[in-house]
């Protein structure tokens, strides 16, 4: 092995307790950072200020994280993201970034990440890199296969992804540091997992139903051959269709609202786990400066930067704690809409057991069909019930953060 390639192997080491950050304008060219920062990434300030960030990107880095990170602010949101950085001499450093929009610039805040997450994502971004040297596809396509395989790891968006891997890293740079675990991001945890098992529920629900959609066809089919005497089968029936219809209006509102209530909550564990560091960073940032350790051309005024951010992360984080609030409630009116609709089928079922005992029919495909719907009534009904429960959990664990972050304010 060469020095070069020696040295290009080695990474620049940093402590868990440093944080660095770094401010630039809307097209990327650095206006500000901390002493961590400069000396980690192996450039003096002289030599950074007003250079494009991309000074310090490795070549290792997939194009889809960039992608993904420029189309999230400029839509005004936040991101996280794994990045491997190039340090000047060659040697490269991992931190977990957490890039938020601040007025036409962007303040970067920046972790060093340790979690069983982060060792899993250095093989993926190895294997798309790899690929993307292959293939050369454009940005969008690459971002669009990391999509596509975190939705295979479990993560059914970006957002799901950065919020668990922020928390994840906030976890393991605490274990590192001796510090107690974050009461709030504990409570979101169990919040997420909530979340995502009334998602799983909401889903069995919804394929139950599926395995049932063939049945008013059939229904309409038997009751065909039995001419008149099917005349009675035939209104309990379109009795079916109407339920049915009413029920795919529901189920559709349904998933929708649980992959709403998963959303919020991701969004409000990563701006909470968002503001928790920037607040150390500024904490840190203003102990530099009152030693004299900031370095030439850095501002106490980037104190304030700082400071919006943060408030501007908690501030969204405590909105979003209400948007769940109000989420779980109107999905407590979705579950009341589906329970009404299952009593309204068990009903049909009824009418069709007694019809078919009235005609003697035990024996045919109609009886059946309404063990079918005896299936789809049990399964339902014991996923809603589940739900209830969950529900329930969501708003408890709600309450008790909102509670939590009013004290900590």
């Amino acid at each position: 092995m060469t020095k070069a390639s020696a040295r290009a192997s080695d990474e620049v080491p940093f402590h868990f307790e440093e944080l660095f950050f770094s401010r630039t304008d809307g097209a990327g060219i650095i206006l500000a950072g901390n002493s961590v920062f400069t000396r980690v990434s192996g450039y003096d300030w002289d030599n950074m200020v007003r250079k494009p960030h991309k000074l310090i990107r490795h070549p290792d880095m997939p194009r889809a994280v960039f992608w993904l990170l420029w189309s999230t602010i400029k839509r005004g949101e936040p991101i996280g993201a794994y990045v491997k950085n190039l340090a000047k001499d060659g040697r490269h450093y991992w931190v977990f970034a957490i890039v938020t929009p601040i007025g036409d610039h962007y303040l970067s805040v920046r972790l060093k990440p340790s979690s069983g997450l982060f060792a899993a994502v250095q093989k993926e971004y190895e294997a798309l890199r790899d690929w993307e040297r292959r293939e050369d596809p454009a940005p969008a396509d690459s971002a669009a296969r990391l999509l596509a395989r975190l939705k295979e790891l479990g993560f059914p968006d970006y957002t799901s992804f950065m919020s668990d891997a922020l928390a994840a890293e906030v976890a393991a740079r605490n274990t590192v540091l001796g510090r107690s675990q974050d009461r709030s991001l504990s409570i979101f945890s169990d919040l997420l997992a909530s979340a995502k098992a009334l998602l799983t529920r909401a889903d069995v629900i919804s394929q139950a139903y599926s395995r049932c959609a063939y049945v008013p066809l059939n229904f309409q089919v038997q009751a065909a051959h039995l001419g008149d005497a099917g005349v009675s089968i035939g209104e309990i029936t379109k009795n079916y269709n109407d339920i049915s219809a009413e029920i795919n209006r529901s189920m559709i509102r349904f998933i929708a609202s649980a992959h709403d209530v998963l959303g919020t909550i991701s969004t409000g564990q990563f701006l909470l786990g968002t503001a928790r560091i920037q607040r150390e960073v500024q904490e840190l940032f203003e102990q530099e400066l009152r030693e004299g350790r900031s370095g030439e051309g850095v501002e106490a005024g980037e104190i304030s930067n700082l400071k919006s951010v943060r408030q501007q992360s908690q501030k969204r984080a405590a909105e979003g704690l209400l948007r769940i609030g109000r989420q779980a409630a109107q999905f407590r009116e979705d579950c009341g809409e589906m329970k009404r609709l299952v009593a309204a089928l068990e009903v049909t079922r009824v009418m069709s057991k007694v019809e078919v005992a009235r005609l003697d029919l035990a024996n045919s495909a109609l009886n059946e069909l309404i063990e079918d719907l005896d299936d789809l009534q049990k399964s339902v009904g014991s996923g809603l019930r589940d739900i209830d429960l969950l529900n329930d959990a969501i708003g408890g664990h709600t309450s008790h953060l909102l509670r939590l972050e009013k004290r900590a304010a």
